[in-house]
């Protein structure tokens, strides 16, 4: 049995109105975490649901994370280059701006 780490991407939410005694969310973009388990366990159960109920303990009146999918990360992702080789190949694309 070995284990994998399973990425859950979620989307993250703040309550504007907490302070006011409101429940006003917005949208702040996304939020991932990642949990260390064996992949096949994933296969005999309901693994979305699993993770909605554990994203709760996340959550609270002035946060909340609200699951979006999930994925097994099978290897360590390689490396796409270093933020000179991004610059360089926006200055590249883009040789009007100035970076």
């Amino acid at each position: 049995m070995s284990k994998n780490t399973i990425l859950i991407h979620t989307q993250y939410e703040e309550n504007y109105g907490h302070y006011e005694g409101n429940f006003h969310w917005k949208k702040k973009g996304g939020h991932t975490f990642s949990i260390e388990l064996d992949a096949d366990i994933m296969m005999y159960s309901d693994a979305s649901s699993i993770f909605k109920k554990m994203l709760l303990s996340q959550s609270n009146d002035l946060e909340r994370f609200t699951y979006m999918e999930h994925e097994v990360q099978w290897e360590i992702p390689p490396v796409l280059g270093t933020q000179d080789d991004y610059i360089n190949t926006n200055r590249e694309l883009n040789p009007e701006m100035k970076i």
